[in-house]
């Protein structure tokens, strides 16, 4: 992926096995411009976020209130798929409309099903990503929170081909 480089191993995980490697950007237009894009946010059913894809990178989860890494109890690295969607929101006047979606668990399942009814095999940069929270499952301990439960629609990205009719080939 342009832009990201792994970063050595950082020691033993839980479970004695090697940590995951780190991924860090090196982009030198998000080091300018700096912090990057706004997370999208599934507050209340109904909330959705629609746009085009412009990156994605896997990133390993962190712990929401330490920021510490996750890894299951195998000792294995918990990832996720962070997509970068230019959208059409915008809160204030330095929003740009980019909103990182943070996809795993029942989302993953969902965004997989929507690329496999759009007949693709994967995400790609430029497709149309959609995703809406639709409910909250029952917890399975009184003490949880419900799952939140997804759907997604997908529209692969858009390939134009010369036809030679326009001058636009380079010989």
């Amino acid at each position: 992926m342009d832009g990201v480089e792994p970063r050595a191993l950082l020691g033993r995980g839980r479970g004695g096995k090697e940590d995951a490697e780190v991924t860090t950007t090196y982009d030198p237009n998000a080091f300018l411009m700096g912090g990057g894009a706004r997370s999208a946010r599934f507050e209340t059913v109904g909330d959705t976020v629609i746009g085009l894809v412009t990156s994605m990178e896997m990133r390993q989860q962190t712990d929401f209130k330490t920021n510490e890494l996750l890894f299951w109890q195998d000792g294995n690295p918990r990832m996720q798929l962070v997509v970068t969607l230019e959208t059409m929101a915008r809160e204030d006047a330095d929003d740009d409309g980019l909103r990182n979606v943070y996809i795993k668990g029942q989302m993953q399942k969902a965004v997989a099903d929507a690329i496999k009814r759009a007949g693709e095999r994967g995400i790609g940069q430029g497709g149309k990503l959609g995703i809406k929270f639709v409910a909250t499952a029952t917890p399975t301990d009184p003490r949880l929170s419900g799952a939140k439960q997804y759907t997604a629609s997908y529209a692969p990205p858009v390939v134009t081909v010369p036809n030679g009719d326009d001058g636009d080939l380079p010989f």
